[in-house]
């Protein structure tokens, strides 16, 4: 049985007397404005009972010229002078991912709900710390976690719930990414922190189980912070057993559905459940419409994030407008799970243990 989440204080203004107050649009600002956080600029732009109030970017070209497409005046250098010098509901962190622990703790504590891309903490004893502060302070502290908003995995979500699937047996989740992508990680950030946390999120949204042991290998050309390959075995309390595999090893003429300018490649992504009394798989990001060229094969997303007609929509449109209810009415997400976004944090560390120590790693609780 899942505990029951605290409900965040948010301050209402009572009307006069025979007199209905408007509501007041949420004052949202955004900090971070890479691909990523232009992406979040354009939905929340958009968003009915929203009001994107404030940006900030190092990059004054581009703060510019998000500040006029969106119609935002208030811009700012860097997220901590937007978060000190604006008066926010709320606060969206698209930023570099060492800076989101300062940024996260200073926006709580001024008061403003927050909505942070992965990862919340640089370690899961860090990211329980920013967790306790925001249920102190009353607000709400989400983590951007995608996949729990796209509507295949909402489905198979569903269908768990509902006990379909009857009791779990395996759950089996493979993530690789071009190869080409990986000299720019290869030395900044590890594998499990870029790709198989998702796939540690998708297992503790699906099974609502915790994970009692995992068992990883790492397979490593040069000496790099990032392994090329991970493989990993968990098991799980009710005695389910899940696999995960992630590699920067998807040759360059498969076919591309991460179209951006950013990054151009292929994630070779499948999720296969297996329970007692049905099978589900769902192969990620295999769109039904193929482009064909002289260059290559496009199977454009068209459910995480498509824009089309100068609007964002898909999932991240979902999550961030979750959030924005959320934050309204001051009630944690029923999508969105703090506790297990801490939890994946640990569970990503015992990974990276267990893979450069050649080990099993146990959990006492």
């Amino acid at each position: 049985m899942e505990p029951d989440k605290p409900i965040l204080t948010e301050p209402t203004p009572s009307p006069a007397p025979g007199l209905t107050a408007p509501t007041p649009p949420l004052r949202v600002g955004l900090a971070g404005l890479g691909r990523f956080g232009r992406l979040h600029a354009s939905v929340l732009a958009s968003l009915p009972g929203v009001e994107l109030t404030a940006l900030a970017d190092p990059d004054p070209q581009r703060l510019r010229q998000a500040g006029e497409r969106h119609g935002v005046k208030s811009l700012h250098a860097d997220a901590l002078s937007l978060i000190a010098g604006e008066r926010l509901d709320a606060v969206v962190l698209a930023t570099p991912d060492e800076q989101h622990p300062e940024q996260t703790r200073a926006a709580l504590e001024i008061g403003q709900h927050v909505f942070v891309e992965k990862p919340l903490a640089q370690g899961w004893r860090q990211a329980e710390e920013l967790k306790q502060l925001a249920t102190q302070r009353g607000r709400l502290l989400q983590v951007g976690m995608i996949l729990r908003y796209e509507a295949s995995h909402r489905w198979l979500h569903q269908q768990i719930r509902e006990g379909h699937m009857g009791e779990l047996v395996s759950i089996r989740c493979q993530r690789n990414c071009s190869r080409s992508s990986y000299a720019a990680i290869a030395d900044h950030v590890h594998t499990v922190f870029r790709t198989l946390i998702h796939d540690l999120d998708l297992l503790l949204w699906l099974s609502r189980s915790r994970v009692t042991s995992v068992t990883a290998l790492e397979v490593r050309r040069g000496d790099h912070l990032a392994p090329l390959g991970c493989f990993a075995l968990l098991r799980l309390a009710d005695g389910c057993v899940a696999q995960l595999e992630s590699s920067w090893t998807v040759p360059e003429q498969a076919p591309a559905n991460v179209l951006s300018d950013h990054w151009h490649g292929c994630i070779d992504a499948e999720l296969a459940v297996v329970g007692t009394e049905q099978t589900a798989k769902l192969r990620g990001l295999q769109s039904p419409l193929q482009i064909w060229s002289d260059l290559e094969l496009q199977r454009p997303d068209t459910t995480l994030w498509p824009e089309l007609g100068g609007q964002v929509s898909g999932a991240l449109r979902e999550e961030l407008s979750d959030f924005c209810r959320c934050a309204r009415a001051g009630q944690p997400s029923a999508i969105a799970d703090l506790d297990q976004a801490v939890q994946t944090m640990r569970i990503a560390e015992a990974l990276i243990e267990s893979g450069r120590q050649g080990r099993t790693v146990d959990f006492d609780t």
